[in-house]
């Protein structure tokens, strides 16, 4: 399914157009023998008037759903059509002339027939997913649709305009069991896109997900959630269980996959997080995150010629995406290609639009050319203490970066620090390399023992 083309000149409509496409996926992808690509792999070919025969040969499918999305106040207009690409033939398509409030119907309309035209014959309780987790409500629903569309752009800004929207969709109803996902998600990526401690953002996402999961109990999605808010409490095997039962509810959720991967790498289960982060990508070709992840799990393994491989492949396929930037700007750190590595930092920083982060990888290489490596990062460390003073540093980096400069003391103390807040980071110590100093330390053990870690 191709991203539904927004014809309204208005920009503010785009929530309605990515909103039915993410819809539909999402609806589709929960039928039997029916193999959907997930958003973050078509959402590339937004904005684009694509070649359908060479668009299904790289997702590798067989058939491509498209349509074009009009608003005129109150009217709404949807065009969809599916092609049978090997044949590039029309199996279906149709014009829906509606009323804006009736999108919400629209939507499941056009998923019931091209389930029927793609000759699946559904039971009623497989007809039932088409509505699984949702609403009956059509201001809830688009309340929903536009804080996913804001969700999806990751800045703080953006972050804070979805939460808005979910909250008020839950308002709308209060049943709306996708909605809480929403808040789920949210709440659970915001330390990761804003400078927000996970120990303000991680009880959010949890209540969230608990919440979905009292309305729906058969939504994998929140369970994912669950196993990732479960690291941060260091239960790491009731983590484990959350990822596998969100797999049991739904073996080709990519994104569960995807952050099992983590925790595996994060309790030393190398080989078995490369595999997961594999299993993601098999199921989202084109996804940039998941394809960032195995380069992610390769370097954890320290297997670094591997992981600069998959970062460089990753920006060939999209030169501006910053995670890419940032992760093979850190490898080639580890790997001492200082040069290379404040070129990728500034590149990611400058992608990301953050002025924070772009003095501090200018001022870095400055003392870099001046100085040499181990003042760069003394530099970096002073940098980090005065950001945080003005916004949220997590504790664990700037306990990276004294392991590296040999500051044992430090060191100890920062992750100490981490660890009593439950930082985002700190359950990877085992996967950071910049940490490998420590190791010999008897601070080093005591404090993967008080975390629940295997030594």
């Amino acid at each position: 399914m191709l991203p539904f083309i927004n014809v309204t000149a208005d920009s503010n409509t785009e929530y309605l157009s990515d909103g039915l496409t993410e819809s539909l996926i999402g609806n589709l992808s929960q039928l039997p023998n029916m193999t959907v690509r997930p958003r973050s792999s078509v959402f590339r070919y937004k904005s684009k008037d694509p070649d359908t025969q060479k668009v299904a040969r790289e997702l590798q499918v067989n058939a491509i759903v498209t349509g074009r999305v009009t608003q005129h106040g109150d009217s709404l207009i949807i065009s969809a059509e599916l092609t049978d690409t090997r044949t590039n033939r029309s199996l279906w398509s149709e014009q829906y002339d509606r009323k804006l409030s009736d999108a919400l119907s629209v939507q499941r309309e056009i998923a019931s027939e091209i389930s029927a035209r793609l000759r699946e014959r559904l039971t009623g309780e497989q007809r039932a997913q088409l509505t699984k987790g949702g609403t009956n409500d059509p201001e809830a629903y688009q309340l929903y649709l536009k804080g996913r569309y804001y969700w999806d752009k990751r800045t703080p800004e953006a972050l804070e305009k979805a939460k808005e929207y979910y909250s008020q969709a839950i308002e709308k109803d209060p049943n709306y069991a996708m909605a809480y996902v929403g808040l789920a998600d949210l709440y659970y990526v915001w330390p990761d896109n804003a400078p927000v401690s996970a120990s303000e953002a991680m009880p959010k996402a949890r209540a969230a997900a608990e919440k979905a999961l009292a309305l729906d109990d058969t939504l994998a999605e929140p369970h994912a959630v669950l196993g990732g808010v479960y690291a941060i409490l260091f239960e790491w095997d009731r983590r484990e269980r959350e990822f596998r039962h969100a797999l049991d509810l739904n073996p080709n959720e990519a994104n569960a996959h995807h952050w099992y991967a983590y925790l595996l790498s994060s309790v030393g289960r190398s080989e078995e997080a490369i595999a997961q982060a594999k299993h993601a990508v098999a199921l989202e070709p084109l996804n940039l995150k998941y394809n960032d992840t195995v380069g992610v799990m390769y370097r954890d393994a320290k297997q670094y010629d591997e992981a600069i491989e998959r970062f460089k492949k990753n920006l060939e396929m999209d030169p501006n995406y910053p995670p890419s930037n940032g992760n093979l700007g850190y490898t080639y750190q580890l790997t001492r290609h200082y040069d290379l590595w404040l070129e990728q930092w500034k590149k990611a920083a400058a992608l990301n639009d953050d002025r924070e982060d772009m003095a501090m990888a200018e001022e870095a290489a400055r003392v870099y050319a001046k100085s040499g490596y181990h003042a760069t990062i003394k530099k970096y460390i002073e940098l980090q203490l005065q950001l945080a003073k003005r916004r949220y540093v997590d504790p664990f980096d700037i306990a990276s970066n004294y392991a590296d400069l040999g500051d044992r003391d430090q060191a100890f103390a920062w992750l100490e620090k981490a660890y009593l807040e439950k930082s985002n980071n700190i359950s990877y110590i085992k996967a950071t390399h910049q940490l490998d100093g420590l190791h010999s330390d008897p601070r080093y053990a005591a404090l993967l023992k008080k975390m629940g870690l295997p030594q």
